[in-house]
């Protein structure tokens, strides 16, 4: 008698062993198409949250001084230039940030605005394909897959750190096709928003987009090229709308 073989819907996950948190973490990276095993049965967004939150505290204290700080610096002068600000008002500002608590401001900032955009981004996935594609994908399992893909930002973090450090400035540094933009002394608007565009379509951006669509489509059961259609355009309007809201909040010389 033959041994009747278990076929699995595209997309699903075959039984397989629950992966640790550094077993994960590794996969995601290396095999993230098989990096999902485990999480219906145990929840583990948690740790890529903590790890991001830390290194992006940490990222925030190494650069305070030296890059995020010059660029404040140098916006409270034009604002100064400008009238809009007294001098003595950016000196006090000036020491203030320089100092203990500027720092620590900082720091405690990471750990509130990376839990907030990875949740943000889990309700994105949740309504793009618990929603739309109509697919068996809960909240908690959309905050794995933002909070484990969301790792794959971190080499973008790595070099835009160095190249802060490099410039001493957080201004105008791009790691994606933002690179392309010509620099201009005077920064405009629209410059702003097309780099910040080019810059979230780049490699290293697409990458943690490719990840998350195969988490979701892993967790859902979801076809792979339906979950990227649906959740690649909710990644496209969502930076359009961060970013046009970045770019007109920007103060211009």
């Amino acid at each position: 008698m033959e041994t009747p073989v278990a076929h699995h819907p595209v997309g699903t996950l075959e039984p397989a062993a629950s992966l640790n948190v550094w077993q994960r973490t590794l996969a995601v990276f290396t095999r993230p198409a098989s990096a999902w095993s485990g999480l219906r049965e145990r929840a583990q967004w948690w740790f890529p949250l903590l790890v991001l939150g830390a290194f992006a505290a940490g990222f925030a204290a190494v650069l305070h001084h030296r890059a995020l700080l010059p660029m404040m610096v140098d916006a409270w002068q034009e604002q100064v230039a400008n009238g809009n600000m007294q001098a003595e008002q950016a000196q006090r500002m000036e020491g203030f940030f320089g100092g203990p608590t500027g720092v620590l401001i900082t720091v405690v900032q990471q750990f509130i605005i990376i839990p907030i955009i990875t949740m943000v981004m889990a309700l994105l996935i949740w309504f793009g394909v618990g929603f739309v594609l109509g697919r068996p994908l809960n909240y908690r399992l959309s905050l794995e897959v933002a909070a484990w893909s969301g790792l794959i930002t971190i080499p973008a973090q790595i070099l835009t750190g160095i190249v802060a450090w490099t410039r001493e400035t957080m201004k105008g540094v791009h790691v994606g096709f933002g690179l392309l933009m010509p620099e201009t002394e005077t920064p405009t608007r629209v410059g702003v928003f097309l780099g910040g565009v080019l810059d979230a379509l780049g490699p290293l951006s697409l990458w943690y987009v490719v990840v998350m669509i195969l988490g979701a489509a892993a967790l859902s059961g979801a076809p792979r090229k339906q979950t990227a259609v649906v959740l690649g355009g909710l990644y496209l309007a969502a930076i359009l709308l961060m970013v046009g809201l970045g770019a007109m909040f920007t103060p211009m010389s």
